[in-house]
């Protein structure tokens, strides 16, 4: 019996303890930190392979040529579907 109240003691006393603050400009930092963009290197042969499968990301430049379209988010857009579809490997993930 002595065990059992030990246990509830603990317990309560953990449910009493304040909960840490979150810093929350720590966390849009980290979030900002993990949104990533696309980039097309000089490699690109402008096949248009990107293009065909993400063409809300991607276009062909003036020169015929991929670049990528400015957007705020890029997840869901099947840019690992384009990264792999890409003869020369033009295309990957800032980090």
């Amino acid at each position: 019996m002595k065990f059992h109240t030990i246990r509830k003691q603990k317990f309560y006393s953990l449910l009493s303890e304040p909960m840490p603050q979150i810093d929350k400009a720590k966390i849009a930092g980290i979030a900002a930190a993990l949104k990533r963009k696309p980039v097309v290197s000089s490699a690109c042969i402008g096949c248009g392979a990107c293009v065909a499968i993400s063409g809300e990301v991607f276009e062909l430049n003036d020169d015929g040529y991929s670049i990528v379209i400015d957007l705020s988010d890029y997840e869901g857009k099947d840019v690992d579907d384009s990264i792999s579809a890409c003869p020369v490997n033009a295309i990957s993930w800032t980090k």
